[in-house]
């Protein structure tokens, strides 16, 4: 079975929903980690889950059953059926009628595992009875849901080779990385001289891993207010002591590095990174801070704010970055 042929093909009606995730393992290591109990323990769930039980019968007929864990010690059990197998490359479940399990009777959901450059292009493509039944899966947090789980799947398989020096298991902060990786075209406006309009422009961006640990992104674009042709480079990565994020930001056009100090919001589709510089006007130096907000898998907004003299943010570029690869 050609499962990208079959995903390409497949009508994406108002009863789809899917998430996409680049993770930098092959997709046999990605596939077990979905089929193999132990595995499925050390990362099943949103951030604030943990998995005590698992069970998985890897044969169509099967089950797949895991008991996730609030942090108040309630149990949440999760029975799907098994419906097809092909290691490696693709596994489907289905709901079925019950009361274990999120109440989606009928949904069906294809993981795909695809050879990519960084590793495996992961899908998971979740199909409704009806757009009623999809639109309560949305609500039910689908988006942060599955995008928390594939972090804490992602920092899983990026752990380093044992007796790697200095290595530490990644944290989800580190999987919430993965997020980023791939290519991505970027359109972005950004704030004139004072009574100019805005200056708009165009470029392309390539994040890859660094390690286990580090995403680096690189760009290259039109230059703000003219002058050719911009390259940036920003770098990513998450205190294990913290849990904060940590970084930097250069760029061709000016002789400064921005040293970013950063965390995310409660549902962890949004980093704020602050961080220090020139003033845009004028002598001095001013605080800034750079948004990173998640929009799905496909698109994220990029927001930069100064701080103003009564404490307030004032918005000075956004940029609108849309996967290509």
């Amino acid at each position: 079975m050609d499962t990208h042929a079959m995903l390409a093909g497949a009508a994406h009606d108002a009863r789809d929903l899917t998430m996409t995730r680049l993770l930098p393992a092959p997709p046999e290591a990605v596939f077990a980690a979905w089929t193999e109990a132990e595995q499925v323990k050390r990362w099943f769930g949103p951030y604030c889950m943990s998995v005590p039980d698992c069970a998985i019968d890897l044969r169509p007929g099967g089950t797949h059953r895991t008991v996730m864990r609030d942090a108040s010690g309630k149990d949440y059990p999760n029975t799907m059926r098994i419906e097809a197998v092909e290691p490696g490359r693709l596994l489907r479940l289905s709901i079925p009628e019950g009361d274990e399990g999120p109440p989606l009777p009928g949904a069906v959901g294809d993981l795909v595992f695809e050879p990519d450059p960084i590793g495996t292009r992961f899908t998971a493509r979740w199909r409704h009875p009806t757009a009623e039944m999809r639109a309560k899966h949305e609500a039910m947090g689908f988006v942060p849901g599955w995008a928390q789980t594939l972090d804490k799947l992602a920092a899983v398989l990026m752990a380093p080779p044992p007796g790697t020096p200095f290595s530490i298991d990644p944290l989800p902060h580190h999987g919430w990385l993965t997020r980023l990786l791939g290519e991505w075209r970027v359109t972005s406006e950004c704030d004139g001289p004072p009574g100019e309009p805005p200056m708009r422009g165009t470029a392309t961006e390539r994040v890859r891993m660094l390690g286990s640990y580090w995403v680096i992104g690189e760009s290259e674009g039109d230059c703000p207010g003219g002058g050719g042709v911009a390259r940036m480079v920003v770098t990513l990565g998450a205190d294990p002591a913290t849990q904060r994020f940590r970084g930097t930001f250069v760029g061709s056009m000016m002789p400064w590095m921005f040293v970013y100090d950063g965390s995310l919001d409660e549902s962890a589709m949004t980093l704020a990174l602050d961080t220090e510089g020139p003033a845009m006007h004028g002598p001095g130096m001013a605080r800034y801070r750079d948004s990173v907000t998640m929009e799905g898998d496909a698109v994220r907004i990029l927001t930069s704010e100064v701080l103003q003299p009564d404490g307030s943010w004032q918005r000075i570029m956004s940029g609108r970055y849309e996967r290509v690869g």
